[in-house]
Parts: C-alpha cells; sequence; structure tokens
C-alpha cells in the first residue's frame, strides 16, 4: 500500500509594517486611530507557546466590513520574550490582511511615522522572517 503525503505552506498574505515606539501599546493605538482613521480596539492577548512556556503580547483589532480589510496592532515584546525575535528593535507590528496596495501602504507608513511619540515605522516583509508562522493566528 502506497502513502499518501499531505503537505501545506502556510500563506503570509498580509502586509506588515514594523513600528519603534517607547509609549505603552494603548497610548500608541489612539494616535494609530486618529492618523489612519481607524478603529482599534484591544482584544483578548495573542498567547504563544513555546517549550511550556506563554508568552502574551497586547493584541488590538479593527474589521472593516465595508472594504474587507483586517487590522492588526501587535506588542513585539511579551513578558518571556519577542514575537519576533529577529526584530528586537520594533516594538509594535501593525498588519494589514485584505486587498492592501503597496500605495496604500507607503501613505500608512508615512501617516504612522508623523506621529510624534513614534520613532520610525517601516515595511517588512513576512516571508523574510524566521518567526513568521507566530504572526498566524
Amino acid at each position: 500500500m502506497s502513502k499518501i503525503l499531505l503537505s501545506f505552506d502556510e500563506d503570509y498574505d498580509f502586509t506588515l509594517v514594523g513600528i519603534s515606539c517607547h509609549s505603552k501599546d494603548y497610548r500608541l493605538c489612539w494616535e494609530i486611530n486618529k492618523a489612519l482613521n481607524l478603529d482599534l480596539i484591544r482584544s483578548e492577548d495573542l498567547e504563544i507557546r513555546k517549550k511550556g512556556t506563554v508568552n502574551s503580547h497586547s493584541f488590538y483589532e479593527y474589521i472593516d466590513e465595508d472594504n474587507y480589510l483586517e487590522y492588526y496592532l501587535i506588542s513585539n515584546r511579551g513578558d518571556n520574550g519577542f514575537l519576533i525575535a529577529e526584530q528586537k528593535r520594533v516594538d509594535f507590528f501593525l498588519m494589514a490582511k485584505g486587498n492592501i496596495s503597496d500605495i496604500h501602504t507607503k501613505d500608512t507608513i508615512s501617516k504612522i511615522n508623523a506621529l510624534s511619540l513614534v520613532l520610525t515605522s517601516f515595511s517588512i516583509d513576512p516571508d523574510q522572517l524566521k518567526s513568521k508562522q507566530n504572526l498566524l493566528f
């Protein structure tokens, strides 16, 4: 009898923006909501389980049902380490799922960089990250 082996590749079909900011998550969320005209709301923490430990990261979400877009603001620093360890200089990730153009992403980064409490923000290619599976939820 022959074996059938199933394999699948995860789909990292989202836009990811790294944000460096020394402010608290709720303060940054409020500023992003004003700048991007979003309504990010605090949800349950994103929990990553590794080797018997649980790492919690603050998690905000906004689902734009009219335009079929989803936005998530996730802290990179958790109580037991980083969500994406290879991006230690990034404090938060803004993830956008849906049909997002490059122009929209550049405009978003420009608006985030204009915020006084943000040090910098930049686009990140999720396929280049070693810990990218932590961004699937």
